[in-house]
């Protein structure tokens, strides 16, 4: 529920106050009221005309939201059982960077992508049929479109915004892209080396194929990944390869958004990234600096 405006409306007259005490007991006093008072300072940004004190309840709202979402992801890593939810996961780091995004909203245009190819799905079908229906509905029905392959570009590097335009970076096409296996469940862990990663079909504990995401999901076998490697411009000594589950898709994916706003300069964002990976552990995949 909105938070009553008798007590809101007091806490928001104080926030040009400049006196440390005061500033952290409002922040106190405005955590203590819950997740909810984002979207009710979200609503009292809407309507406020000046300029100034507008600027000051969105970046309130935006502190409060950065706290209450990484507290909440650092929950969700901490009672979901292994592999952890690609669909969930999405849902706090979009929440994390887009605090005005409703969590309708994302789950609306997730399981928009998620039905259209669960109503082509059987399970009386063999994996490379339901990975080739798949790739006609994301790429051909969905058009899901690639952009920003260099990674410098944040419009193209969020979930809740690719799920809107259909379009994104290669990072953000394959999370998009494995959450819906995940969901679907179909077989799908990750191959991962030093700079990068590959999709491989998996039945009973054997890799039966590849999948190259960034190619309309072009199914290849073992005997092709060694060019596929080479395609990207790796050279990978097998020996680094390292076989996870699809989660692991969550920490290649906020390495991407940090590689990209390290590149951008941003240290607030960056910072947040940072906070958000360590939750998921020590293990890091892409062996990459950030852009000049």
């Amino acid at each position: 529920m909105p938070v009553d405006p008798e007590i809101l409306e007091p806490l928001v007259a104080l926030f040009d106050d400049r006196d440390n005490v005061v500033t952290d007991l409002v922040d106190q006093r405005l955590a203590s009221l819950g997740t909810e008072v984002v979207r009710s300072l979200h609503n009292r940004a809407e309507r406020e005309s000046d300029p100034v004190q507008k600027a000051a309840i969105v970046e309130r709202a935006r502190r409060l939201n950065a706290t209450f979402r990484l507290d909440e992801f650092q929950d969700f890593i901490n009672r979901s059982p292994a592999p952890l939810s690609l669909f969930e996961g999405g849902w706090f780091i979009s929440s994390l960077f887009d605090w005005t995004l409703s969590r309708e909203r994302y789950e609306a245009l997730f399981y928009a992508c998620l039905e259209a190819y669960q109503v082509e799905h059987s399970d009386m079908r063999t994996g490379v049929e339901n990975i080739r229906i798949l790739n006609h509905v994301f790429y051909r029905r969905l058009k899901f479109t690639l952009y920003d392959v260099q990674l410098k570009d944040p419009q193209h590097a969020f979930l809740s915004d690719a799920l809107h335009s259909r379009e994104g970076n290669p990072f953000v096409l394959a999370y998009i892209y494995l959450a819906i296996c995940q969901s679907a469940g179909l077989s799908v862990e990750l191959l991962c080396f030093p700079g990068g990663f590959v999709p491989a079909y998996v039945e009973n504990g054997r890799i039966l194929f590849y999948i190259n995401i960034y190619r309309g999901g072009e199914l290849f076998p073992q005997d092709r990944l060694e060019g596929f490697l080479k395609a990207t411009g790796l050279q990978i000594d097998h020996s680094a390869f390292r076989r996870r589950d699809e989660s692991s898709m969550l920490t290649l994916y906020l390495e991407s958004l940090l590689y990209i706003h390290a590149g951008l300069k941003d240290e607030k964002k960056s910072a947040l990234i940072e906070r958000a990976l360590d939750m998921l552990g020590p293990e890091r995949f892409l062996a990459i600096d950030a852009p000049e």
